[in-house]
């Protein structure tokens, strides 16, 4: 029972620690048959005539069980007040229930040596506030803090005191986020760590907001980098770059982001082969994708695309190249299907075919034409494919 308690607290969230700790403590009370008394006199807290109207400490203990200790506080029959658990291992847990029912104020867990490894603030059975939990050394591991059920600040320690994660809010929490966050009035610098000694990466902050950050591998090479670029009277830019393991550039994404919580796609993507050859361009405008381009590892164009919208409707015009340059094709599409004239060529850039696609994307007529773009044949199409 203890092993699988630990286990599901290795998993689970924080919020939900403690209501997995009680239904296993109900399922151990279920087994074992403690003894209970209130006030010098014999109680069962399963038997609700045996406690009613009293008020008091019950004190339950049972030598063979999980929980070798319980202490509960009654107000007039009613579980209220302070709640105290010793288990069989040693590990002690105590809190507070409100006359709700839930758990309120500060609540503690103590490992069997006796180390404090857990320390939250509830409102009514929700996180609020500051939270704690501590390594086995009894160093404080990961510091919390929650504003409106969402974590808001969030500070991860390493064993010998280095940073390992940090989240940061727009204004100063406690005293620990001042320097990190960057809320003395000028940037933060701090190197993250993944273990003691072997750095993650770096991040910079300005009163709680990023301004730049990497992430590197564990031969310290350059993973990804993302930096915020603020100019005054303008949306701010975020710039997000990944590597190749080589070191050259992969990809990098620079969109506008008009609220540090939300960021609008309206900016430029692009995407880059190993060898340094830029292979695909996007600009995005208001969420929405309005030119794309790509290229050959050669370095010749392979296809631009432009999108337009009117109302519901989409036009996709796109021409596309062969390796030597030549186009290929220029296609029209409306809402996802072809729509109107499309053309191909061949690689000496000759006309070869005409297709002319109706607004549902159905084929309505072809032309084809000969080795010096003459044309050689015209047919037309009824709605079930056959010829005219």
């Amino acid at each position: 029972m203890r092993l699988y308690t630990r286990c599901l607290f290795a998993r689970l969230p924080l919020a939900r620690v403690w209501p997995v700790l009680l239904l296993g403590l109900s399922s151990g009370l279920a087994l074992a048959v403690p003894q209970c008394e209130l006030n010098g006199e014999s109680v069962s807290p399963s038997n609700g005539h045996t406690t009613a109207g009293k008020s008091g400490v019950m004190r339950c203990t049972d030598d063979s069980g999980p929980v070798r200790l319980r202490e509960q506080t009654l107000r007039d029959g009613r579980f209220e007040g302070p709640v105290r658990f010793v288990m069989a291992s040693g590990e002690r847990r105590e809190y507070t229930v409100n006359a709700r029912g839930n758990r309120d104020g500060v609540v503690r867990e103590w490992d069997a040596r006796g180390t404090l490894r857990r320390e939250e603030n509830l409102d009514n059975g929700q996180a609020i506030g500051e939270q704690r939990v501590y390594a086995a050394s009894g160093r404080l591991q990961r510091l919390d803090y929650v504003v409106n059920r969402r974590v808001a600040l969030s500070i991860a320690y390493l064993e010998d005191g280095s940073v390992s994660a940090l989240r940061c809010a727009p204004v100063s929490l406690l005293p620990q986020d001042r320097l990190l966050c960057g809320h003395d009035g000028s940037a933060s610098n701090v190197t993250l760590y993944r273990e003691p000694g072997q750095v993650s990466g770096t991040v910079s902050l300005v009163a709680g907001a990023l301004v730049r950050q990497t992430l590197v591998n564990e031969q310290g090479g350059l993973v990804r980098s993302e930096e915020v670029k603020r100019s005054p009277g303008e949306p701010d830019r975020r710039i997000k770059r990944v590597y190749y393991p080589s070191g050259q550039l992969r990809s990098e994404t620079d969109l506008l982001q008009r609220d540090p919580d939300v960021l609008v796609r309206e900016g430029v993507v692009r995407e880059w082969a190993e060898s340094g050859q830029l292979t695909q361009q996007t600009v995005w405008v208001a969420g929405r994708e309005q030119r794309i381009e790509q290229w050959y590892l050669n370095g010749q164009r392979k296809f631009v695309q432009t999108i337009s919208r009117e109302g519901r409707n989409e036009q996709r015009d796109t021409t596309s190249y062969w390796d030597n340059g030549e186009r290929a094709a220029e296609n029209a599409e409306r809402n996802g299907r072809l729509f109107g004239w499309q053309r191909y060529f061949s690689e000496t850039g000759v006309l070869q075919r005409e297709d002319e696609h109706g607004p549902r994307g159905v084929l309505l007529r072809r032309k084809t034409y000969n080795g010096q773009g003459a044309l050689d044949k015209e047919e037309r199409f009824l709605e079930d494919g056959s010829r005219i």
